[in-house]
């Protein structure tokens, strides 16, 4: 094979006796080829990262005001004027259930509707998330007995949302005084296997035309009469004293003294509390009399008031001035105008404008605004609303949950600031016109004076005494009265069972303090 050099060529032969040229060139190397290849791949990442989002794009996204995030947070306020509704309802039934509100019976519920809770003014209205009212119908609580302790169930709807929580409550150790909430968010096993019994207490028994079987279930009569007759197993008796022997809670057969231990609920004392009303003397007045000119005397009951009057009580005869007018001629000397000259006369000055000149003047212009505190301090449950001249800024906050009978409330403590404007002096130059004072002059008939002597009559006034008759008046005194009844007061006491009763307190009734068993 013949070794070629650069740009060499072979002529050949082919099978067919063709020629063929043969042709063996190096490329040399091209930098337009190199930076029109770097140039596509630049454009590449380019277009990838615009049609891409980087992760900064991303977070400032999720942590800005867009649509989503403003969604997200407003679900976020919804939930929370829910729960704080279930809340509220939930510390009034707390507040409500007394002991002698509480069930009574193991099992036995007590249920009331949030228009009973209206109606009792324990809590106020309740809106939703668009500001319509809560269902006062589907909306309830609802106390529960257990062995050992309450179950409290609170539900509410509102619109389309609705839910319940469950509340334990029972005479813990760490209990203040009396029944308290308890502390675990869900129920302990002990309790949740007594809900079970609770739910199946009828065992072999017909209950609100209920069958139920052995086991405690409810079935139809065929399967009560084959589960519960004689001839199968034994029945079960829980709490129940058959043919002389004594059941205790769990079934098993005991003496008298274990059947009254477990089986024995304990009787709450119901006590009637004293209301009393006192009502005070009052003095009941008729009408006042008709007036008379006869005296009469003011008591105690007799009340009087009095008048004058200024009557006419006859005429007498006096002497009074009288003023009398008379016409006399005589002759006085009188300015009068003989003729008339024409003069120039100034009746006045004017202002005109001889040109402009600058001036540097001063104006001051309002750059904005400073918060001064007034040294007021506020405290209520509404903090005021911030103005444009007045601002209120919270320093504290607390909650009442000391209060027996009022629904928890956060009060504000909070610090007034006044809003003043700050101004700043800028200076510039203005034009400003200048003016001259000229006189002006007009021409009119001035007249000319000179004296006469004429002859002009004149009104004389003098004064004469004549005698005439003038009526005489004087003040006279008329009375009227009138005379009052005294009514004695009295104090009536009623007893009620309910040391919040409404209907008295509305009548004046006040609580004594003083209770008695009923």
């Amino acid at each position: 094979m013949t070794k070629l050099n650069k740009g060499a060529s072979i002529l050949g032969t082919n099978d067919e006796g063709g020629q063929i040229m043969y042709v063996e060139r190096r490329e040399k190397f091209s930098f337009k080829s190199f930076f029109l290849t770097l140039l596509l791949v630049l454009l590449f990442i380019f277009l990838m990262l615009w049609l891409f989002p980087t992760k900064s794009y991303v977070n400032n996204k999720l942590e800005g005001n867009d649509t989503i995030y403003d969604l997200n947070r407003l679900s976020v306020l919804y939930d929370e004027i829910f729960a704080n509704n279930v809340s509220r309802m939930k510390d009034a039934a707390i507040g409500y259930f007394t002991n002698e509100r509480m069930p009574k019976v193991v099992g036995e519920s007590k249920k009331l509707t949030l228009q009973e809770m209206y109606d009792l003014h324990l809590v106020l209205k309740m809106k939703d998330k668009d500001g319509k009212p809560c269902s006062t119908t589907k909306s309830y609580v609802e106390m529960t007995k257990y062995t050992e302790e309450y179950r409290l169930k609170v539900n509410l709807s509102c619109g389309k949302q609705e839910d319940y929580i469950i509340v334990y409550l029972g005479c813990y150790n760490y209990c203040p005084g009396g029944i308290c909430e308890k502390r675990i968010s869900t129920p302990s096993k002990t309790t949740a296997v007594e809900e079970k019994k609770q739910e199946k207490k009828h065992y072999c028994e017909v209950v609100n035309g209920k069958y139920y079987d052995k086991n405690g279930k409810v079935v139809s009569k065929a399967e009560y009469d084959k589960s519960c007759s004689t001839k199968s197993e034994p029945v079960k008796y829980y709490c129940k004293v058959v043919n002389g022997k004594y059941y205790d809670k769990n079934g098993k057969e005991v003496n008298k003294v274990e059947y009254d231990k477990s089986c024995t609920v304990p009787v709450t004392k119901k006590y009637l509390y004293e209301y009393k009303l006192i009502v005070d003397d009052t003095t009941t007045c008729p009408n006042w009399s008709n007036w008379q000119k006869e005296y009469v005397k003011a008591t105690d009951l007799v009340k009087v008031e009095t008048k004058k009057v200024n009557e006419l009580v006859g005429y007498r005869t006096v002497e009074v001035p009288v003023t009398k007018t008379e016409t006399v001629k005589k002759q006085v000397t009188e300015k009068y105008i003989s003729k008339y000259v024409t003069e120039l006369v100034l009746t006045g000055t004017k202002q005109i404008k001889t040109g402009t000149t600058k001036q540097t003047v001063t104006e001051k212009v309002q750059v904005g605004t400073v918060s001064v505190a007034t040294g007021k301090i506020g405290k209520g449950p509404i903090v005021p609303k911030s103005t444009s001249s007045v601002r209120y800024k919270i320093i504290s906050s607390s909650t009442l949950d000391n209060c027996s009978y009022c629904e928890n409330q956060t009060i504000y403590t909070w610090e007034e600031y006044r809003i003043e404007p700050v101004y700043d002096v800028v200076t510039k130059t203005i034009e400003v016109p200048v003016y001259k004072t000229i006189n002006i002059y007009e021409s009119r008939e001035v007249p000319i004076y000179d004296f006469r002597v004429v002859e002009k009559e004149e009104k004389v006034t003098k004064t004469v005494m004549e005698t005439k008759k003038v009526a005489d008046y004087q003040d006279v005194t008329y009375y009227r009265y009138k005379s009052c009844i005294v009514n004695k007061g009295y104090t009536d006491i009623k007893w009620s069972e309910s040391n919040i009763n409404s209907t008295l307190i509305g009548k004046g009734y006040k609580l004594t303090g003083n209770k008695k068993e009923a």
